[in-house]
């Protein structure tokens, strides 16, 4: 499995600083937000012209992109977004369902739009990752796997996230046992609790919450992921780039660790 880093940590700050940092911090993968209204560290406004100029501040940092979070399922602006992760040679582009938890005419909703995102990201040479998320329409092992059978569209895959799922109240050993080779990417942090909102960001550092962090990852080795582990730490816009910094290191060093004693 890759350790990677989700730039969203840095999102106060700009993207040769969230880059410098992550590689500062032991990383060699990352991830680009692409938030609208949270973190733009690859902004559709500055088109591919500016995607190359990125692309390239990653590669000048050591690192490799692994993926883009656009967290849209607007097929325009997804359009958009895989232009530009396909211009920097990225080709897993992250989004949600949309939709309402228990709603079954959004869930049909959310599907049929999972279906329209998919093919865009098809037409643009990228993979859909489609992250089940509290409160959305697919949001636990069951909605997840509803939608890949529901879809079967070699474009679509499932994004792992260990912590939306454990407020959805799963374990998410289990789950990653049962997706199997459908997940093709990670979002990877912690939370304090089952309650279902995400908490501050200290309680999203893997190893300092209730998830079961090395069992998770032995599930996931157990069915054969071995792509990114992307950190995904959201809410500290307002933090220094020490502090940002130091959960980037801490989540680095911690999870580098639980992989060694995997073997």
């Amino acid at each position: 499995m890759k350790l990677g880093c989700n730039t969203v940590l840095f999102a106060g700050f700009d993207v040769q600083d969230a880059l410098d940092q992550i590689a500062f911090a032991g990383y060699e993968y990352v991830e680009l937000a692409a938030i609208k209204g949270m973190c733009e560290h690859l902004s559709v406004d500055q088109g591919t012209r500016g995607a190359e100029v990125v692309g390239k501040r990653v590669e000048a940092a050591g690192l490799t992109a692994t993926a883009v979070e656009a967290a849209t399922t607007d097929p325009e602006r997804l359009a958009r977004v895989c232009e530009l992760a396909a211009t920097i040679g990225i080709d897993i582009v992250n989004v949600g369902s949309g939709g309402k938890s228990g709603d079954e005419e959004s869930t049909k909703e959310a599907i049929a739009n999972v279906v329209r995102l998919a093919d865009v990201a098809r037409d643009h040479g990228c993979r859909l990752a489609v992250k089940p998320h509290v409160g959305q329409a697919i949001f636990d092992a069951a909605t997840a796997l509803r939608l890949t059978a529901e879809v079967d569209h070699p474009a679509l895959g499932l994004n792992f996230d260990p912590s939306h799922l454990y407020r959805a109240d799963e374990d998410p050993d289990d789950v990653a046992r049962q997706w199997g080779s459908r997940i093709i990417t990670s979002h990877f942090r912690d939370c304090a609790s089952r309650e279902r909102l995400v908490g501050p960001p200290p309680t999203q550092v893997p190893g300092r919450g209730t998830v079961d962090i090395p069992a998770t990852l032995r599930a996931l080795k157990e069915v054969g992921y071995a792509g990114p582990l992307n950190l995904e730490v959201i809410g500290a816009a307002s933090y220094t780039l020490p502090q940002a910094t130091s959960i980037a290191a801490e989540t680095r060093g911690y999870l580098n660790r639980c992989l060694q004693e995997l073997g």
